[in-house]
């Protein structure tokens, strides 16, 4: 049973086990897919607000500059001034601002403190701006103040289309005011970490305001965002773990945002799972070990039936209890028809050999360790039992002048009228060459001489040679009776020896009864 269970439970371990591990690689497949489809879609969301945001200022800035084209043709820029600070104060939407002519010089600037009026601009960014003559959004550079900025512009046109200059503004990625804090407002989300990169590989958004500024040398993300609108790829998280991450390019702006789901809030959520999983289907863990322990004990009862059966196949009683075992099953009533077919076979032989060791080969009759056992059998069954010591008389004449084959065949034909002679309960033994002894349970003394008397004139009167007529077989009998509860078994047979004796020196063919003397009784007792 041990056996059977310990398989059983085995394969049962085994095939939760693959079960188990191939779920959960399934599901953190599943899991990734999921982070990959809520990445994009975050991405995507994200994108849509920065764009937003760009176009409200695209609006504000259009607006102001058909405002101020209007008052630059006067040549009165006072308003100018006004209008802008009317824009920082009220919009919050930029850091500084200002109004460029197309040749450069800045005629007007908020906050005043900046103390920028006046002043002509020959940076090559300037210059950019100048010939870009459309909404142009600058890549980010440090100001000759330190401020990390990008700057916004849209061309001033009179009525005609001639460009007159541009109006812009400034907005600090460093600075927890406007674009920074919006940014940080939209994109504040524990489950997601969110880049914002510009054309270049700058980083111009990131949670960690230490990262804004500096490029990525990574050459597997730069290749994966590089020459696509959108995306998804492995990347490593901020313990240094690849983790599912999605890409959007803005339009406005060609800004890249990256969003990335943790690998620990991925692997908090699958074990969540197999948690969930473990919980679910314990109860029918446990149920089915249970079953497969009954199932075990129900297969293994009959195997370990006929395995006790088998090892004590000699034993009386073994066929039947091979017969009463409940084969239920093919294996166990083929295993069952084969050991009761040896069992019969093995006890026919021992039935056989048994025989064998406690017969007389010649005669048939029992030998004397097959006398002596039965007489074990049957001595507290019994107060008296009458002895018949015989002896063939002359039986070496007979083999010296007729050989032993005629011998043998006294033998056997004397056995054969001895068995006539006597009860089918009374032991009848073959002790030697010549010598017989018959045990009578329960047979007193009179009846037992009656009976020896009986056989010696059958004997006698019987022709066992017919080829040597002249030669008469005899037999001399010494009889005596016994209490196999007081007296020995090897009393009573020396007395029926001694009187087997006395009746040879009287002349044979005679039957002698000699008691047991109480004195030799009383002893043995």
């Amino acid at each position: 049973m041990h056996l059977i269970l310990f398989i059983s439970l085995a394969s049962m371990f085994v095939t939760l086990l693959n079960s188990y591990l191939t779920f959960y690689h399934v599901q953190k497949k599943l899991l990734i897919e999921q982070a990959v489809k809520v990445n994009s879609s975050y991405s995507s969301k994200l994108s849509v607000t920065v764009d937003n945001f760009f176009s409200m200022s695209e609006e504000q800035l259009s607006y102001s500059a058909k405002l101020i084209a209007s008052h630059i043709q006067s040549g009165n820029l006072r308003p100018l001034q006004a209008e802008l600070q009317r824009i920082h104060q009220l919009s919050h939407a930029f850091n500084s601002m200002v109004v460029v002519t197309e040749h450069g010089q800045i005629i007007a600037a908020s906050p005043t403190s900046l103390n920028l009026t006046g002043i002509t601009l020959t940076s090559n960014r300037h210059l950019t701006t100048l010939r870009e003559k459309r909404f142009f959004i600058s890549a980010p550079y440090t100001s000759l103040s330190g401020n990390y900025i990008i700057f916004i512009s849209y061309p001033i046109a009179d009525d005609v289309g001639n460009y007159l200059g541009y109006i812009g503004g400034s907005l600090y990625l460093n600075s927890r005011r406007i674009l920074n804090e919006f940014m940080n407002t939209q994109f504040s989300n524990d489950s997601f970490n969110t880049y914002v990169i510009d054309k270049e590989g700058t980083i111009i958004y990131h949670r960690d305001t230490g990262q804004i500024g500096k490029k990525i040398n990574d050459s597997h993300i730069l290749s994966s965002i590089a020459n696509q609108d959108k995306g998804s790829f492995m990347m490593p998280d901020e313990q240094g773990i690849l983790s599912p991450a999605s890409f959007i390019r803005t339009q406005k702006a060609g800004w890249i945002i990256i969003t990335q789901q943790s690998f620990h809030s991925l692997e908090e959520a699958l074990n969540d799972v197999m948690i969930s999983v473990l919980k679910q289907g314990t109860p029918l863990g446990i149920l089915t070990l249970l079953a497969l322990s009954i199932l075990a004990y129900y297969i293994a009862k009959p195997l370990r039936q006929l395995s006790k059966s088998a090892s004590s196949m000699d034993q009386l009683g073994v066929i039947s209890k091979i017969r009463a075992v409940k084969a239920w099953y093919l294996e166990v009533e083929q295993l069952k028809r084969v050991l009761l077919m040896g069992t019969v076979l093995l006890h026919k032989r021992i039935g056989r050999l048994s025989s064998e060791a406690h017969t007389d080969p010649l005669s048939g009759m029992l030998n004397r360790r097959g006398m002596q056992e039965s007489m074990e059998e049957i001595r507290s069954e019994y107060k008296k039992i009458s002895v018949i010591a015989i002896d063939i008389d002359h039986f070496k004449v007979i083999n010296d002048s007729f050989g032993h084959d005629v011998g043998d065949e006294v033998i056997r034909k004397l056995s054969q009228q001895i068995r006539k002679n006597f009860r089918k309960t009374d032991l009848v033994c073959r002790i030697g060459g010549e010598e017989f002894l018959i045990l009578l349970p329960g047979a007193d003394i009179h009846v037992a001489t009656v009976i020896a008397e009986r056989l010696r004139n059958n004997v006698a009167n019987t022709v066992y040679m017919p080829g040597y007529r002249h030669h008469q077989v005899t037999i001399s009998i010494g009889v005596t009776t016994f209490n196999p509860q007081k007296s020995a078994l090897d009393i009573a047979i020396k007395t029926a020896d001694n009187a087997l004796y006395k009746a040879k020196n009287g002349g044979r063919n005679q039957v002698v009864v000699e008691y047991l003397s109480d004195d030799i009784s009383l002893a043995q007792h």
